[in-house]
């Protein structure tokens, strides 16, 4: 069974009563950006993290990057590395490097690797890549050579991530209307930090179930139909119960 998990930056509250929504819907762990390039630092990081620890999730950083060198990508592992350090953030969190730029250069497999080479050297030795799925695709990346063998993939839109035995996928950028990314982690990487690996190495991916608005029907009467509460089907569909449906649309029902 793949388990939720979150991903913050500044845009999204560091409030505990928005975190306990978060663990209501069933996030174990959460992915804090600390920093972005060499120069930024998330203001509200320091607060993310203990918020997610507090309502009892797995926390874990990620950094935005801009090297194009080897020595930008040097100086942004221990930007990164450090900031972390100071923060207070565990050796046993996950560091990874959010490289989805469009300022960066094509191939990225060298400069990732300087970059997790860097912050593992300083004291993390967890480490994972996010990009989206396309840039696997289209060969930015040699999976083979890459440090990290988990990979944190987006795509969304869709009901599979596109790439074989990812190790997560993000599958949207507004989860049940809360304004926040949220990924699958099948493996346990980011939830439960196995050294091994769940469902025997293979990824299962959830399927996406929808359905199709009848004549007649209502929120109620859908929800009820799937076993849901009708607040929490209309906020998965980015909606609320006042939002009139019409037969023929679509409503995603997991």
């Amino acid at each position: 069974m793949a388990i939720l998990m979150a991903d913050v930056s500044s845009w999204q509250p560091e409030s505990d009563s928005w975190f306990r929504k978060l663990a209501d819907v069933g996030v174990k762990a959460v992915v804090v950006k600390l920093t972005e390039g060499t120069t930024y630092r998330n203001p509200k990081a320091a607060a993310q993290l203990a918020a997610g620890r507090r309502m009892g999730m797995q926390v874990h950083g990620y950094h935005y990057a801009h090297y194009h060198n080897s020595a930008d990508a040097v100086a942004e592992g221990r930007f990164f590395g450090t900031t972390a350090k100071a923060l207070g953030l565990s050796t046993e969190s996950v560091m990874a490097a959010d490289v989805e730029d469009p300022g960066l250069s094509v191939e990225l497999t060298g400069l990732t690797n300087v970059f997790l080479q860097t912050v593992k050297a300083i004291g993390y030795p967890h480490t994972d890549l996010y990009t989206m799925a396309s840039w696997l695709t289209t060969r930015r990346f040699d999976r083979v050579a890459l440090i990290p063998k988990n990979l944190w993939l987006a795509s969304y839109g869709v009901n599979q991530p596109g790439v074989d035995n990812v190790g997560t996928w993000q599958f949207t950028n507004n989860f049940q209307g809360l304004g926040v990314d949220m990924s699958y982690d099948f493996f346990g990487h980011y939830t439960t930090r196995l050294t091994g690996t769940l469902n025997d190495g293979v990824a299962r991916v959830p399927t996406i179930r929808f359905h199709t608005v009848q004549p007649g029907e209502s929120w109620w009467a859908i929800a009820h139909q799937y076993g849901h509460d009708m607040d929490k089907l209309a906020a998965l569909n980015g909606k609320t119960i006042l939002s009139v449906i019409h037969p023929g649309d679509q409503l995603r029902v997991n």
